[in-house]
């Protein structure tokens, strides 16, 4: 199984989402067996939620989640009131990590509370001084250089690192960084990485969608 999510960081309106679902929706559906994750802004996800019902393989993702379970916390978006609504989160992107400045004990943290509500968590890692959580099925590896640098990172050192993070077993293993329908197929040649989380490129359904056919 492959992976492709689409991680649209603080971009998009109510009407430029339903362009984007629609459009993409109306493209030819590959053979080959992948899983299609929309990560977009929180307000998007229950309107895009109503589009994909019945859709096979395609689920919604959030872009992070509260450290907080519940309670007096104005403005946060908890895993409790994600529930049911979304099947993934990614947590610990760079961006988190360095505007936010989120610790490893508050994102451990938000994995454990991800779990809890049924939610699977998408963990991302910069480089082997990251750790893993227990029990994280789904790994990101996203050097910090090559994210909307248009410089992605040679397949070889994707191996490397993954040997160095120590990646857990039975676990897959995802690669981000100016991935783009020239170069996708090159990882995905290696059985050792399972797809991609793809940013700028994914704002776009068409690219989107010629990564998947590239891969």
């Amino acid at each position: 199984m492959k992976y492709f999510i689409a991680n649209w960081k603080a971009n998009k309106n109510l009407d430029e989402a339903n362009q984007w679902i629609e459009k993409y929706l109306s493209l030819p559906v590959t053979d080959q067996q992948y899983i299609v994750i929309i990560c977009p802004p929180y307000p998007l996800l229950y309107p895009l939620k109503e589009k994909i019902k019945n859709r096979k393989n395609i689920y919604l993702g959030s872009q992070d989640l509260s450290i907080f379970e519940a309670g007096t916390y104005t403005g946060e978006v908890t895993a409790k009131s994600l529930s049911g609504l979304i099947d993934y989160s990614i947590i610990g992107h760079s961006e988190r990590r360095k505007y936010f400045n989120e610790s490893e004990e508050s994102l451990f943290q938000k994995v454990h509370l991800a779990k809890k509500y049924n939610i699977k968590p998408i963990y991302c890692v910069r480089d082997e001084n990251d750790k893993i959580p227990n029990l994280v099925q789904i790994v990101a590896y996203e050097p910090v250089y090559a994210i909307g640098s248009g410089s992605n990172e040679p397949v070889e050192r994707v191996l490397e690192m993954k040997q160095k993070i120590h990646f857990p077993n039975e676990s897959f293993f995802l690669y981000g960084g100016s991935v783009n329908k020239d170069n996708a197929r090159t990882y995905l040649e290696s059985p050792q990485i399972d797809g991609f989380l793809i940013g700028g490129t994914s704002l776009n359904p068409i690219e989107f969608h010629k990564i998947i056919v590239a891969a």
